[in-house]
C-alpha cells in the first residue's frame, strides 16, 4: 500500500492507496470541486459543515446510483425469467 499526497480546499492530506480502479488524485479533485461549489453557495460556513454537506450530497448520489442499478438488475432478471418461461413452453 502506497501513500499519496492530495489537496482538498487548500489543505494537504496524505492518504494510503491500494491498487484500485479508483484514482485517488481524481477522486480528490472531484471532492475538492464539490466542496468548493458548496463553499461558493454557503459563503462563510465552517469547513466541517461543508465537509458534512459534501458527504451527504455524495452519499445521496451514490444511493441514487445504487437504486438505479438495483432497478435495472430487477428488470434484467424479470426479462430473463420471461425468456426462460417462453423457452420452456416451446420445448
Amino acid at each position: 500500500m502506497s501513500s499519496i499526497e492530495i489537496k482538498i480546499c487548500g489543505k494537504d492530506y496524505t492518504v494510503k492507496s491500494d491498487a484500485s480502479s479508483v484514482d485517488m488524485e481524481e477522486l480528490a479533485a472531484f471532492v475538492d470541486e464539490k466542496m468548493k461549489k458548496l463553499l461558493a453557495v454557503k459563503g462563510k460556513s465552517s469547513m466541517l459543515d461543508v465537509a458534512v454537506l459534501t458527504a451527504l450530497n455524495l452519499g445521496h448520489e451514490l444511493m441514487e446510483l445504487k437504486q438505479d442499478k438495483d432497478g435495472n438488475d430487477n428488470q434484467i432478471n424479470q426479462r430473463l425469467d420471461e425468456m426462460i418461461r417462453k423457452l420452456k413452453n416451446n420445448s
